[in-house]
């Protein structure tokens, strides 16, 4: 019997559909379906559907994008990084002189009548270029000067936005920077410093018992890690400082800003007032029940109880309506996708410029989902970070589209032969 070789064109076909990354194909469509739906039953009742016809054509535009991202080969990308980490620089900076100022902080920019937020642009460029100062063969996170840059880096953008001033999207620089730390092995000190720092401020707004265990906890956590007595001594002492020093830095937040903090230590102490958005979103949450009241039945959503809730707020949509079946279905689908994200990153290591991209891509998702639900349920600072694919938002769901590219494109380079 006489076997046939297959055509040399099915076979391309065939090599091409193994390569598309099938997972994130399934994962973000529905997680876009969730925020349509959920965006449309939140602003259908209310005459805002404008919001929801937005998003729809967001969602078009942004398919394109992920598909441009996905095909872009590695020089292309690489030689494209330093213009677009300089470019987003620029465009922070003339937020500070001609943006538009919104919930008291100037984040938004108007080009040729197109209005949107560099900092989600920024957000990108950013893990862009540490992926790629650090695939420099002979640098590694355990060289001190390493370090450095990338806390350069990612400063750089920092500080421009805190200057608008936007703590939310600055936290998540620091998140991708300690995601790009752990993700490169650097010394445990690195990666405890960032990490003890953030929760010495947060206990300093809590009191000063829980301020001087902290101090105490963070000191025999840096001398664990075994530095030289030198280094450990003067980390505990940068650590008793952020402590001592962030009420300082309380009194220069803007009044808004204050009462975000405060809502969230103690919402029920203004429930007209800073901690109704919080005390709001938990009721919708847990009025839904198991199954929910229905699609556009919930309460809080038709009523408005909570203002913008296609943003911010935009998990209390499903939760209330689809009850807790819906809000555990949503959040599977969420952490399937960053669980892929990080698999896909492992798999990577020994390409290093994809690796870094993908597990800052993951890191910067994981951040947004983790904070935006700990709003919703109480657990985290009204901050204003967007739950990826589902809250409305043009600038973040384009930037979250093209990331999506970027991990079909890095998933292309495993069936690359090296």
């Amino acid at each position: 019997m006489v076997f046939s070789e297959p055509h040399p064109q099915l076979t391309g076909w065939r090599r091409s559909l193994q390569q598309l990354d099938w997972i994130t194909l399934l994962l973000v469509p529905l997680l876009l379906a969730f925020g349509l739906i959920a965006i449309y039953s939140a602003t259908y009742s209310s005459g805002l559907q404008h919001f929801f016809f937005r998003q729809l054509l967001y969602t078009a535009f942004g398919i394109g994008v992920a598909l441009i991202a996905m095909w872009l080969p590695r020089p292309w990308l690489e030689r494209l990084t330093p213009l677009a980490y300089g470019g987003s620089l620029l465009l922070l900076g003339a937020v500070l002189l001609v943006g538009r100022t919104v919930y008291g902080s100037k984040s938004w920019l108007s080009v040729a009548g197109i209005t949107f937020q560099p900092v989600e642009i920024a957000k990108l460029s950013t893990t862009l270029a540490l992926a790629s100062f650090l695939s420099v063969e002979g640098r590694s996170l355990r060289q001190w000067r390493t370090v450095i840059a990338c806390c350069g880096i990612v400063a750089l953008p920092t500080v421009l936005v805190l200057l608008q001033p936007d703590a939310g999207s600055a936290m998540v620089f620091g998140a991708l920077l300690l995601t790009t730390l752990l993700w490169g092995h650097a010394h445990p000190l690195v990666v405890l410093m960032p990490v003890a720092i953030g929760v010495i401020v947060l206990l300093s707004l809590v009191g000063t018992t829980g301020l001087l265990l902290g101090i105490l906890g963070a000191t025999v956590a840096i001398f664990l890690t075994r530095p030289r007595f030198l280094i450990a001594l003067v980390c505990s002492l940068a650590v008793a400082a952020a402590g001592w020093g962030s009420s300082a830095l309380y009194g220069l937040l803007k009044p808004h800003q204050k009462a975000r903090i405060h809502s969230f230590l103690n919402p029920e102490e203004d429930p007209q007032g800073a901690g109704y958005h919080v005390i709001q979103s938990m009721l919708a949450i847990g009025s839904g029940g198991l199954t929910g009241k229905g699609f556009q039945q919930g309460t809080q959503t038709q009523l408005r109880f909570i203002p913008k809730q296609w943003t911010d707020f935009i998990f209390c949509v499903p939760a209330e309506e689809f009850g807790l079946l819906g809000a555990v279905l949503l959040l599977a689908v969420l952490f399937g996708l960053l669980w892929h994200v990080f698999s896909v990153a492992e798999r990577l290591r020994e390409q290093p410029f994809w690796s870094f991209v993908v597990s800052g891509i993951g890191g910067i998702w994981f951040f947004h989902t983790a904070i935006n639900i700990g709003m919703a349920l109480g657990l985290a600072p009204v901050i204003g970070l967007p739950l990826p694919f589902v809250s409305a938002g043009g600038s973040a769901l384009l930037v979250n589209m093209g990331m999506v590219g970027l991990l079909m494109n890095a998933y292309r380079q495993l069936f690359r032969r090296r």
